[in-house]
């Protein structure tokens, strides 16, 4: 209910059913219950702890959105006494701006990029195509192949083996870019399966392809809930790149979303090109650590002194690179991210 009502909250990544399947695949989700003077909820904060109680988002660098599920004018502090009796503290890197005044204050974030579809597809490419001639021009492009003879377009179905492909094209581009190679474990994509076979209303994996005269060029698998399609993962065989098939999924993908009755598709955070250009606007994020219990805020002044110090030398940036690393191996749940 609390989801439902408020529309900060209408992502997936809000539901009980996505913090349901991945207690299902790692086993360690606990919520906090925030509540009145009668002990009435009025908030809930799923979230994973580690040792010292550091609370952090439940499926680490999976969760493109997080924070405290509530009515928008819910009454919540984290400052509270009965909080720093079962925390230590938040780490967050994408809860709501609005969200600030729980206490999630940190800093402000790229924004989650969002495509406004509460009037149909087609309104939307007016919108768009009336704001930006780069986009007219993308579009264009997109519906030429869209259209073409031998492009075949499936949404909402399971391919095993082309599931597979899309884990292998997701890890190459991860080694070439020199980051952690996130299915070297097992339970992301295992969370990925168990969202789409379940079946739930609340978040719901959907599986996408764009076929080129019989050959898979581009593949996406998205999460949605009832107003709202996420945008996950995206990739395209390099050697259909100049055919760019990725934006024409993209591109129909935002209009089966708004034929499914869903009003906004959410590319997520990072400023790059693409969201740019789709997006109709940018919702406020915010990303920081609010540190509650004694041992965490001294850690936090500690990291935030070692960030500051970082760059100005080889020594002087070894704190910071090793609290980075810790960050990482919480987010991850393995030493070797």
């Amino acid at each position: 209910m609390m989801q439902r009502e408020n529309s900060n909250l209408h992502s997936p990544y809000f539901s009980y059913d996505f913090q349901n399947v991945v207690n299902a695949v790692r086993g360690d989700v606990e919520v906090l219950r925030f509540a009145d003077a009668s002990d009435k909820p009025v908030g809930f904060l799923p979230l994973r702890r580690n040792f010292m109680r550091m609370a952090r988002p439940t499926s680490g660098p999976m969760d493109d959105l997080h924070g405290v599920i509530s009515a928008a004018d819910a009454d919540i502090s984290f400052d509270a006494d009965e909080v720093s009796k079962l925390i230590g503290g938040y780490s967050f890197s994408a809860v709501p701006a609005q969200q600030f005044q729980y206490g999630l204050k940190g800093f402000a974030g790229d924004g989650n990029y969002v495509l406004d579809l509460s009037n149909g597809f087609d309104a939307y490419i007016e919108s768009r195509s009336e704001a930006s001639s780069n986009f007219r021009r993308a579009w264009r492009k997109a519906e030429k192949l869209l259209k073409t003879d031998g492009v075949t377009i499936q949404h909402d179905i399971w391919d095993e083996a082309v599931f597979e492909r899309m884990i292998e094209l997701k890890r190459d581009a991860l080694a070439e870019a020199g980051h952690f190679d996130l299915f070297s474990i097992e339970w992301p994509k295992a969370l990925l399966e168990e969202l789409h076979h379940r079946n739930l209303n609340g978040a719901r994996g959907v599986f996408s392809t764009l076929q080129i005269d019989g050959e898979v060029a581009a593949i996406c698998y998205c999460m949605r809930s009832e107003h709202v399609l996420h945008y996950w993962f995206p990739s395209y065989e390099p050697r259909f790149q100049k055919q760019q098939p990725g934006m024409a999924l993209l591109f129909s993908l935002a209009e089966w979303a708004s034929h499914e009755g869903m009003t906004e598709f959410h590319l997520g955070q990072g400023d790059v090109q693409y969201k740019r250009l789709m997006a109709s606007f940018i919702a406020p994020m915010r990303h920081g650590m609010v540190e509650v219990s004694v041992p965490n805020r001294i850690l936090g002044a500690v990291g935030e002194l070692s960030y500051k110090l970082d760059g100005r030398g080889k020594l002087l940036s070894l704190p910071a690179k090793a609290l980075r690393k810790w960050e990482r191996m919480a987010l991850f749940g393995t030493v070797r991210a």
